[in-house]
């Protein structure tokens, strides 16, 4: 079974940067989180016939799969089931897409919402991991606000929930400035480090949620 995690966790990184240079060469167009998912299992699930070596082996996945969390139920964008004779592994992907412009053409707010919601999947992939059968899951994140990857300052109170490339979170983290009037209550166990890759107008950033 170790051998096939392997091979799936490598290609996720293959999948994820033919999805990032098709994006950022115009090949994809996304315009919003669903679409952001929808492609990437596209081209994720036609690959995984590349990385079965065995009778024995099976992988596939699922879009907006429930998995209990400290008793409530949480859909994950995209869940990776993996078979290897009698054994199951289970790797969870969160995905998380803003752009300037809205689908509608108009422009988008809510930058601060989307930076505390990327610290939120970290969190449930933390959480995740904790389950029976569940590996390290992964966070995926494409943007075209150069502000949130690279800022000129950092003075409002949506800077605590930091993405800013190269920013990093050592020793894990608890994060309770409200967003939206709303409370939060975010805690992170592990160190993380937010390197971004930029295509184009584009912004790229992958993270493992090392539970």
């Amino acid at each position: 079974m170790t051998n096939l995690i392997n091979r799936v966790y490598r290609l996720i990184d293959d999948c994820w940067i033919s999805f990032t240079s098709k994006v950022g060469g115009g090949v994809i167009n996304i315009n919003k989180e669903a679409s952001m998912q929808l492609q990437f299992a596209y081209i994720l699930n036609n690959a995984f016939d590349l990385i079965i070596y065995a009778p024995d082996e099976k992988v596939s996945l699922e879009l907006e799969t429930g998995i209990s969390v400290d008793g409530r139920w949480r859909e994950v964008d995209i869940l990776i089931s993996m078979k290897k004779d009698n054994e199951f592994k289970y790797l969870p992907i969160e995905m998380k897409c803003y752009k300037t412009l809205a689908s509608s053409g108009k422009k988008r707010g809510g930058a601060d919402l989307f930076m505390k919601d990327v610290y939120e999947d970290i969190h449930l992939l933390e959480k995740y991991s904790l389950g029976a059968g569940h590996l390290s899951g992964i966070q995926l994140t494409m943007t075209d606000m150069k502000n949130l990857v690279s800022p000129l300052k950092k003075i409002t109170k949506n800077w605590d929930y930091d993405i800013s490339h190269g920013y990093s979170i050592i020793g894990g983290v608890v994060k309770t400035t409200p967003i939206g009037g709303k409370p939060v209550n975010i805690s992170l166990l592990k160190d993380y480090t937010f390197n971004w890759t930029q295509i184009n107008k584009y912004y790229f950033l992958k993270l493992i949620a090392n539970s």
